[in-house]
């Protein structure tokens, strides 16, 4: 009776799930229904505050009454990221998510395990309201692969708050000694030092910083090919590469060439007052840099070592359609997060939140073109960069725990480059010890 009388309001399909992707094709069949003939409500849990959560609601409320199918979206802060996962892991315990979460594929993972979370290929290939096309041409190909990185054939999410990291360089002072920016294209990490170690005897401040311990970490062993955590819990800690490169840092910082954020928290609060002449940080935080006309304001791509590959980690969070909602709040959910990503609003909300687009033809609108011809812009000079960048960036296995995890690496690293470790061997212990304990953890 339930079927026959959705039937009798709603148009019900029965559609193929063709991988959209580079992957193996595989093929599920799921029924989907792709129209609504009554109002429907539904709710997106998000963390975004400030400007941030204010862009969010302006596009929400410009789908709310232009869509014409009777859906009103409401969003829903629930704090914090941290805040955010806690309340969405109550949620699901209870069968009481929302129709839409924006969340890190980590926490995903389990979600996806335990059935709370719907593969949307289904509604992306349906040749009515899909996206198929766009997803293969247009939106950030390391953004799809990450969200599809699950099941070959299937697309759980779609990118919404997406960064990478950029170096942030004051040119001013690098000029004062003897360098140019040109100088820092293809930079390796060798050459790198060669500067701090001039910074640091001319200008007595730090020459360079990670913004974040546990990418340092992540993305230095990338560059040698591995994951830190593969996808069947490995943990790639105790090796030769590792010892190489963790020596090196903490050697640096012990010089005073490189620092730690420290209590300092970021690294642009220094670098804003000309205490650090270069740090690595998230292309969302640019925004904390303040120049106050002091300096020239570079961006360049990260460095790397000799002899190894370039990498630069991609992450944030994306949106995704749970199970504990009707068939009628699924599709609703489709259409917003397909409105919410286009090429206009991804635009919008990228400039607007320092976040980076999800589509490449983004950088097309009127919106990206103005950021992008304004010099005094500084997402106008992070982006250029960034999107190259994302030829080589990568993601990483969306394990279980694995914020956890990074945390782990977070405070080893920082203690061992300043020296409250004082072996390479007990770091690798107890970093691997730790790590094993948290990822098993449900």
């Amino acid at each position: 009776m339930k079927k026959r009388f959705l039937a009798s309001l709603l148009t019900v399909v029965t559609t193929m799930a063709l991988f959209v992707g580079c992957k193996n094709t595989t093929s599920t069949t799921e029924e989907i229904i792709i129209e609504v003939n009554e109002p429907v409500s539904i709710e997106l849990w998000h963390y975004l505050t400030g400007s941030q959560g204010e862009v969010l609601q302006s596009i929400i409320d410009d789908f709310n009454s232009t869509n014409g199918k009777g859906i009103t979206v409401t969003a829903v802060n629930q704090g914090n990221i941290t805040d955010l996962n806690k309340k969405v892991v109550a949620a699901a315990q209870s069968n009481s998510l929302p129709a839409i979460i924006n969340i890190y594929p980590d926490l995903a993972t389990g979600l996806i395990q335990d059935g709370k979370i719907i593969d949307l290929t289904p509604y992306i290939n349906n040749d009515k309201i899909g996206m198929k096309d766009e997803i293969n041409n247009d939106f950030i190909k390391t953004f799809i692969d990450e969200v599809s990185q699950w099941n070959d054939g299937s697309i759980y999410g779609i990118p919404l708050t997406k960064s990478t990291e950029v170096l942030y360089v004051n040119e001013t002072l690098l000029g004062t000694l003897g360098y140019t920016m040109n100088d820092l294209n293809n930079l390796t990490m060798e050459k790198l030092t060669e500067i701090c170690k001039k910074s640091k005897e001319e200008l007595d401040i730090p020459g360079f910083g990670f913004d974040s311990g546990s990418n340092a970490f992540i993305s230095t062993l990338k560059m040698d090919g591995k994951d830190f955590i593969e996808l069947d819990g490995t943990i790639n800690v105790d090796n030769e590469w590792v010892k190489e490169f963790m020596q090196y840092y903490k050697d640096n910082t012990e010089k005073g060439y490189f620092r730690t954020p420290g209590e300092d928290t970021y690294l642009s609060g220094p670098f804003s007052n000309e205490k650090l002449l270069m740090y690595q940080g998230s292309t969302a935080g640019a925004s904390h840099i303040q120049t106050n006309g002091a300096f020239v304001l570079g961006i360049s791509e990260v460095p790397k070592f000799e002899a190894k590959s370039k990498a630069v980690i991609q992450q944030g969070a994306s949106l995704f359609v749970t199970n504990d909602t009707t068939a009628q709040q699924k599709y609703a959910a489709y259409e917003f997060i397909k409105y919410a990503t286009n090429t206009e609003n991804t635009a919008q909300f990228a400039v607007a939140t320092g976040y980076l687009p999800v589509r490449y033809s983004a950088e097309e609108t009127i919106t990206m073109k103005n950021v992008l011809n304004n010099t005094e812009s500084i997402y106008g000079k992070v982006y250029p960069v960034a999107k190259e960048e994302l030829n080589y960036a990568y993601y990483t296995p969306a394990i279980n725990n694995a914020q956890s995890a990074r945390n782990i690496i977070q405070e080893k690293y920082e203690s061992y480059v300043n020296g409250g470790i004082s072996d390479i061997e007990t770091f690798i212990k107890d970093t691997t010890s730790q790590v094993e304990t948290s990822i098993q953890r449900q």
